[in-house]
């Protein structure tokens, strides 16, 4: 369910790091597009007024606000991989302004969480180049011989590096690692009791923040409280040990949201964020090539037209059951060559079982052969849409010929 990418950080699709960007952008797009600004900087009290230099100074709230909406903007950029060093980074420090102004107020979790979107933005701007399902990498085929084209869309062995989610797997375990560290050192001074994880301690916790919950009679049973406690010490500490020494992270992540969905119900504290920075090594490409149709296809392409096959490199990129196969004009098997000869107009032709399409149709049977672009499918059979579509891409060709 997810994947430990210190082990296991090649993959044979790049779905993961797309959804993982997606993801991230959800997120913080979420967190910060709720915060009214100029309401909030009318609050008189200050809880780090040491954060005060991170107010602008002159029309703090406009400042603030379109910034956030500079943010939002930056984020939609980074999510579908348009120049994702820049817009990575650029987010990570508008991301860790807006926290150090909202930690003025508010110091909790809910706030520090913004700053572990700080920490993934950034390894995403470091590693800007292993994203292949962006803009940034279709933009740079423009620079690619035809050979290399060719190369990639006959190739059947590809391997994809996920060194961001690698490291940010890191990261977040560290996170933990340190939140549990702080439990057992307090100050510094190791506590030889646990005192966290006392009976004692953790009734006082349930009955102190929430007396009229629907669990509070758990607070009455001292070895249930140990359990949790000691449990709580055991997810956050195990958490990096896990991940260095190369196990599977599923039972730990799966025991963190266990224990992050109990303080909702114990505590009435519910930490949003956690779900979705666990989710970002969630194994997104096992459920994903179950949305990709099993019907074998056969696209056969003119090998001169570069064009053709960079519009075809994302379905050799998103084909992750290997069911077609590309075949340059002049070396597709016999059963293919009907109508594909280079006199052809045509410079794609997909074959599924004994029926060919070209143009258009070609296009609408390549994308039907992952579930999820059915929509779109749907649209493009529209008479009207189908109109435009062939008169754009005759205005296209004819002024780029």
């Amino acid at each position: 369910m997810f994947v430990n990418y210190l082990s296991d950080s090649d993959r044979d699709s790049p779905i993961n790091l797309a959804v993982a960007r997606g993801v991230v952008g959800f997120w913080l797009v979420w967190k910060t597009s709720m915060y009214n600004w100029p309401l909030f900087l009318k609050v008189p009290y200050s809880q780090t007024p040491e954060y005060g230099w991170s107010v602008p100074p002159v029309a703090p709230g406009l400042f603030l606000t379109v910034e956030k909406w500079v943010l939002i903007g930056l984020l939609v950029g980074f999510v579908v991989g348009y120049r994702i060093q820049f817009t990575a980074y650029a987010c990570a420090l508008l991301v860790a302004h807006l926290g150090t102004v909202r930690t003025m107020q508010i110091g909790s979790g809910e706030t520090e969480a913004l700053f572990i979107g700080v920490y993934i933005l950034i390894l995403f701007g470091l590693f800007h180049k292993s994203n292949v399902l962006s803009v940034d990498f279709f933009r740079r085929t423009r620079h690619e011989s035809i050979g290399a084209l060719r190369q990639r869309l006959e190739s059947d062995t590809a391997s994809y590096s996920m060194p961001a989610l690698k490291w940010g797997l890191v990261v977040v375990a560290l996170i933990y690692f340190g939140a549990g560290f702080d439990k057992v050192f307090h100050d510094g001074i190791l506590n030889p009791s646990l005192g966290f994880a006392t009976a004692e301690n953790l009734a006082r916790i349930v009955t102190t923040y929430r007396p009229d919950g629907p669990l509070k009679f758990l607070a009455e049973y001292p070895l249930l409280m140990r359990i949790g406690g000691i449990g709580t010490l055991v997810l956050e500490l195990g958490f990096l040990i896990v991940v260095l020494a190369k196990l599977s992270i599923t039972p730990w992540i799966l025991g963190i949201l266990a224990f992050t969905a109990s303080n909702r119900i114990l505590l009435g504290i519910h930490f949003v964020d956690v779900y979705f920075i666990l989710l970002l090594f969630a194994a997104w490409d096992v459920g994903y090539k179950r949305l990709v149709r099993d019907r074998e296809m056969a696209v056969v392409f003119d090998e001169q037209c570069r064009g053709c096959m960079r519009a075809l490199i994302p379905f050799a990129i998103l084909d992750t059951s290997d069911t077609i196969d590309f075949y340059p004009r002049p070396e597709a098997p016999e059963q293919y060559a009907r109508g594909t000869d280079a006199g052809s107009s045509h410079s794609v032709s997909v074959f599924r079982n004994s029926d060919r399409y070209v143009g258009y149709d070609a296009v609408c049977e390549l994308l039907s052969q992952y579930r999820y672009l059915v929509p779109i499918v749907w649209l493009m059979r529209l008479s009207f849409v189908e109109h435009i579509v062939v008169l754009t891409h005759r205005y296209v060709t004819r002024d780029h010929a």
